[in-house]
């Protein structure tokens, strides 16, 4: 028996490829997502994220009890800008993303900085979860 295969539908696959090439490629305001690092060292816990085409002023960070809470806003380009665009990828709009903090980290002293596009947010450790290590005198 011989078994004949055929495209049956060449046009609709054809048709679906055409809209795939079509389709805006711009990323919905609310699907950023920066990358973000979380780093523990014996003093302080730290948070680094990606956050390039940020103004410091489109940057909020704030300490509400054991909740970290980063606000950023990447503004979306003039049309002087957008003429001649042929594909845009980068998104823009506002994120926020919160963290729940481990009970060792010391909320009254975080520290922020901006440098290159990377948001870094330190939080020292509270003294008690700092290890201490304490030289024993041994009697003979």
């Amino acid at each position: 028996m011989l078994i004949r295969t055929t495209n049956r539908f060449p046009s609709i696959w054809r048709e679906f490829d055409e809209l795939l090439r079509a389709a805006p490629t711009t990323t919905p305001a609310n699907a950023i997502a920066p990358a973000t690092d979380v780093l523990e060292t014996d003093k302080a816990v730290e948070f680094r994220v990606d956050l390039p085409g940020v103004t410091p002023d489109g940057i909020d960070v704030k300490l509400e009890g054991n909740v970290l809470t980063l606000t950023a806003e990447r503004k979306r380009e003039t049309k002087e800008e957008k003429d001649g665009l042929i594909r845009q990828e980068r998104s823009w709009g506002t994120f926020s993303r919160s963290f729940v903090l481990p009970e060792t980290v010391e909320g009254t002293e975080p520290q922020a900085a901006y440098k290159h596009g990377v948001l870094t947010v330190t939080l020292p450790k509270k003294e008690v979860a700092q290890p201490k290590s304490f030289k024993v005198k041994v009697e003979a």
